[in-house]
C-alpha cells in the first residue's frame, strides 16, 4: 500500500471510532434522560437497522456480480481510484475533476481481467463523455490486502517495474485474489 493508502486508511479508521465514541455519547445522554432500558434498546434498534440496510446493500453487488459472470462476462470488481493517480496515468477525469491538477478523492469505476490483463474503466455515463481507461499489462505486480472494517473491502496495490505504484479500493478483495493467482498458473 502506498503511503496515500496508508494516510486514507488511517482517516477512514479515525472516522469510524470519533463515530463509535459519538455514539457512546448518545447513548449515555439518552440513558440519563430516559433510562438505561430504552437508550440500549435504541441503540440496539438503530445498530440492526444500518445493518440490515448495509446487508441488502452489499448482497445486490454480490448477485449482481453473479448474474454478471453467469451471463459469460468477465470476472469484474468494484474499484475507487484516487484523482490524482488517474490524471498522472493520462485518463482524462470527468466534469470538475478535470479542471484541477491537484484534485483529492476517488473515481468510482470497475476494475475486470481481459485477455490477462486489468483493466479499469469509469461508469457508462463517464465512457460516453470521452473519459478514457486504463490497462495494466503483466509488468504491473498486483498485491491484494483486505481492510480493517465492514464491507469487505480490500486494496489492490499494483507495482511497475519503474517502481510507480497504484493503489486501487475494492469489493471483495478474496476474490479477486483468487482470479488474479490463477491468472499467473
Amino acid at each position: 500500500m502506498t503511503g496515500y493508502g496508508r494516510d486514507r486508511e488511517r482517516r477512514r479508521r479515525t472516522r469510524t471510532l470519533l463515530g463509535v465514541g459519538y455514539l457512546t455519547a448518545l447513548t449515555a445522554l439518552l440513558g440519563l434522560k430516559t433510562g438505561w432500558v430504552p437508550a440500549v434498546a435504541s441503540l440496539l434498534g438503530l445498530l440492526a437497522l444500518v445493518y440490515v440496510v448495509f446487508s441488502l446493500i452489499a448482497w445486490r453487488d454480490t448477485r449482481a456480480e453473479r448474474r454478471r459472470r453467469a451471463a459469460g462476462q468477465r470476472p469484474s470488481w468494484s474499484a475507487q481510484l484516487p484523482v490524482h493517480v488517474a490524471q498522472l496515468l493520462g485518463a482524462k477525469a470527468p466534469g470538475r475533476h478535470a479542471r484541477r491538477a491537484d484534485e483529492v478523492g476517488e473515481l468510482l469505476g470497475r476494475l475486470s481481467l481481459r485477455d490477462g490483463e486489468l483493466c479499469w474503466e469509469l461508469g457508462k455515463a463517464d465512457r460516453n463523455r470521452g473519459v478514457g481507461s486504463l490497462t495494466f499489462d503483466r509488468s504491473w505486480t498486483a498485491e491484494v490486502i483486505p481492510l480493517w472494517g465492514p464491507g469487505d473491502q480490500g486494496c489492490l496495490t499494483l507495482t511497475c517495474h519503474e517502481g510507480t505504484a497504484v493503489d486501487f479500493w475494492i469489493r471483495h478483495p478474496a476474490d479477486l485474489r483468487q482470479a488474479l493467482t490463477a491468472l499467473v498458473r
